[in-house]
C-alpha cells in the first residue's frame, strides 16, 4: 500500500513519499485535498521522500502541476530529488522528450536543456547556458544565457523571467540579440511577439498572455 505523508514544517506543507506508484499517489492526494482545499490553497509544498525515485521526470511534473491547480505554491527551497541521486555526475544537457520539464537548479554556463513542451526554471540562467523549448521559457530567476522558446516555429510562445537580461532571446523564428549594454532591471518581464517583432514589457498580475 502506498505512504504518502503531509507534515507542517516552518510554514511548508511537506509531502513525505513513501514507498507507492504514481497513480497510487495521484489518488492519495485528491482524497486529502477533497477533504480540506481551503487547507491547502495558497500554502507552500515541498516533495520529498525515497519514493520519488521510483517516479519519472513526467510523472512528477504531473503531481507537481496537479498542486498547483490547487493554488499550491511550490517552495524551491529544496531540491525534491532524493539526496543520494544527488551525488550523480550532473550532465551537461538535459532533455525532455514530452510533457514539460521543471528544473530546481542553475543552469552554468556551457549548459543545454531542451524540453518538447515549456521549461521552467527556479534558478539564473547564467551566460553562454541555453534554454529551447517547444512552448514557453519561465526563468524564476536571472536569465542571461540563450532561450529559445516555441522552436518548431510557435510565434505565439512567451519567455518571462524574474530579471530578464540575456544575451540572445528567440521566438519561433524571430531573434533579438543584446546590444551589451543591457539594463537589468529589478522587475519580472516578459518576452512575446508582436507585428513580427519580439517585444518585452513589465510583467504585471494582470497579464494573461503578454500582449
Amino acid at each position: 500500500m502506498a505512504k504518502l505523508d503531509i507534515k507542517g514544517v516552518n510554514n511548508n506543507l511537506v509531502f513525505v513519499f513513501g514507498s507507492g506508484t504514481y497513480d497510487e499517489y495521484l489518488a492519495i492526494l485528491q482524497a486529502k485535498i477533497a477533504g480540506n482545499q481551503q487547507l491547502f490553497a495558497g500554502s507552500p509544498v515541498l516533495f520529498q521522500g525515497d519514493g520519488l525515485e521510483g517516479l519519472s521526470r513526467e510523472e512528477l511534473a504531473s503531481l507537481q502541476r496537479f498542486c498547483l491547480d490547487y493554488g499550491m505554491l511550490l517552495n524551491n527551497t529544496f531540491n525534491p530529488v532524493p539526496p543520494r541521486l544527488e551525488k550523480k555526475p550532473a550532465k551537461q544537457e538535459t532533455k525532455a522528450v514530452n510533457g514539460d520539464l521543471i528544473l530546481y537548479k542553475t543552469l552554468r554556463s556551457g549548459q543545454k536543456v531542451h524540453s518538447d513542451g515549456s521549461i521552467i526554471i527556479w534558478g539564473d540562467v547564467h551566460e553562454s547556458a541555453e534554454i529551447t523549448a517547444a512552448k514557453d521559457v519561465i526563468v524564476l530567476g536571472r536569465l542571461e544565457g540563450l532561450a529559445h522558446a516555441g522552436c518548431f516555429g510557435n510565434v505565439s510562445s512567451t519567455i518571462f523571467a524574474l530579471q530578464l537580461s540575456p544575451r540572445q532571446i528567440r521566438i519561433g523564428d524571430r531573434f533579438s540579440r543584446s546590444s551589451g549594454d543591457l539594463v537589468k532591471n529589478n522587475y519580472p518581464e516578459i518576452a512575446y511577439v508582436e507585428a513580427d517583432t519580439i517585444c518585452i514589457k513589465e510583467y504585471t498580475s494582470r497579464d494573461t498572455s503578454g500582449r
